[in-house]
C-alpha cells in the first residue's frame, strides 16, 4: 500500500512541475523578443522550480495518516500542493490503523499523524510525549451499531453474539449503548473483529450485529443490516484530529504554524467543492464519485473550522484544555482503556496532550 500510494503521488508532483515549467516556458517564447528567448526560458524555467520547491531551510516533514478511515482533507493538502504553497516538504506514510503508528511514533519514525482520541490516548499513557494540535471532523455517524432482523433495537441484543474491535471508541460507544438500554457487556456475547472481518462474519451468521465504522458499516448495510444505534445517538465524542511528536513540534514551530496554513487552504478550497475534493479519497479507495459521496453522506461529519478550533467544544483557548469536551473526553476514554485492561493506569496529568497554540499563533497571523 505505502509503495503504491508513493507512486501515485510522486506521479502527481511530476506532472504538477512539469505542467508549470511547461506553460511557462511557452508564455516566455510567445512574450519575449528572439534576442531573448534562449535567456528568458533559462530564468523562467530556474523560476518554477524555485518556486515549486519547498523553503530549503525546513525539515521534511514526516505525516502517517489512517488508510481505513476517510481523509478528504488531507488528501486535498497534499495532492492539491497546498503543503508545497506554503513552503513544506512533506513525505505522506499510510498505515491501516491509528494503533499501528502509536509504535511508529514511539520510534520517531513519524512526526505528525491523522488518527482519532484512542490511539492518540494510548500513545500519550504509555509514554509518548505527543500532543494534539489540530481537529479535521467529527464523524456523528460515521461509528454505527447495526444489527440483522433478529434485533431490531437494543435491548434485542441480549445473548446475541456482536462483533466490535476491542479498546477502541467503537467499542466504548457500545458499552454506553448497551447502558442506556439496561444491559452490560456480560448481557452480549461480544466478539473481537477488525473492521475488515466483520462483513464476512455478519454474513455467515457468525454475529447479530456489529459496531464498526465507515467503510466497514457501509459493507453492513449493502448485507441487509440496520442502524440501530450511532456515536450520534448514544453521545459520544467522535472526533478526527492531527497530533505531533512534542520533540518535533518545539524544535519547528515555523513547521507547525505553516501546517496550519496548508490545512486552512484545503479546508477552504474542500468546503467549497465537495465533489471535487473527494475525488482524490475515491481513488485511492477504489470507488466510484457516486460510491464515494454516499459513504461520506452516511459519515453525517461536522468539518471543524479553523475559526472554531479554539473554542470549548473543540481544542480551546491555548494552556486551558481542561475546560473542553475534548478534554472531558480523553478522561472518560483512559476510565474505559483502564477498566478494559488496555492501559495499566490513567495518566495523572491530561493537560499537555492538548496544544492549540500553533492554530492560535497562525489565526493570529492571518
Amino acid at each position: 500500500m505505502q509503495r503504491s500510494v508513493t507512486r501515485f503521488f510522486n506521479r502527481r508532483r511530476f506532472f504538477a512541475l512539469s505542467s508549470l515549467t511547461v506553460c511557462s516556458l511557452t508564455l516566455a517564447i510567445a512574450c519575449s523578443p528572439t534576442a531573448d528567448v534562449n535567456q528568458t526560458v533559462e530564468e523562467t524555467a530556474e523560476t518554477a522550480a524555485v518556486a515549486a520547491s519547498p523553503t530549503s531551510d525546513l525539515p521534511k516533514v514526516r505525516v502517517g495518516f489512517q488508510t481505513g478511515d476517510i481523509n478528504n482533507i488531507t488528501m486535498v493538502a497534499y495532492n492539491e500542493g497546498y503543503f508545497e504553497k506554503v513552503g513544506l516538504d512533506v513525505e505522506m506514510s499510510p498505515y491501516s490503523s491509528g494503533g499501528a503508528m502509536v509504535p511508529a511514533l514511539a520510534a520517531g519514525e513519524v512526526d505528525i499523524t491523522w488518527f482519532f482520541p484512542f490511539p492518540s490516548l494510548t500513545a500519550f499513557a504509555t509514554g509518548i510525549d505527543i500532543e494534539v494540535v489540530l481537529l479535521d471532523h467529527a464523524p456523528l455517524t460515521a461509528e454505527r451499531l447495526i444489527a440483522n432482523e433478529l434485533a431490531a433495537d437494543v435491548p434485542s441484543l441480549k445473548g446475541k453474539n456482536v462483533g466490535v474491535t476491542i479498546g477502541t471508541s467503537g467499542h466504548h460507544s457500545l458499552l454506553v449503548a448497551l447502558d442506556q438500554a439496561g444491559l452490560s457487556q456480560d448481557d452480549i456475547n461480544m466478539v473481537n473483529l477488525k473492521p475488515s472481518e466483520m462483513a464476512a462474519a455478519f454474513s455467515a451468521k457468525k454475529i447479530d450485529a456489529a459496531w464498526t465504522w465507515e467503510p466497514a458499516a457501509g459493507k453492513l448495510n449493502e448485507l441487509g443490516g440496520k442502524d440501530i444505534a450511532t456515536a450520534k445517538s448514544v453521545g459520544a465524542y467522535a472526533v478526527a484530529l492531527w497530533a505531533a511528536r512534542k520533540e518535533f513540534a518545539e524544535a519547528n514551530p515555523e513547521v507547525m504554524v505553516k501546517f496550519m496554513e496548508a490545512w486552512d487552504m484545503a479546508q477552504q478550497d474542500y468546503l467549497a467543492d465537495l465533489k471535487s475534493g473527494q475525488k482524490w479519497e475515491a481513488e485511492r479507495l477504489n470507488l466510484t464519485p457516486e460510491e464515494f459521496g454516499a459513504m461520506v453522506d452516511r459519515q453525517g461529519s461536522t468539518v471543524v473550522l479553523m475559526a472554531d478550533q479554539l473554542t470549548d467544544q473543540w481544542l480551546g483557548t491555548p494552556g486551558q484544555p481542561e475546560s473542553t469536551n475534548l478534554y472531558k473526553a480523553y478522561e472518560e476514554y483512559a476510565v474505559f482503556l483502564v477498566d478494559q485492561g488496555r492501559l495499566d493506569s490513567a495518566p495523572e496529568d491530561l493537560t499537555p496532550l492538548i496544544n492549540s497554540s500553533y492554530v492560535a499563533e497562525y489565526l493570529e497571523s492571518k
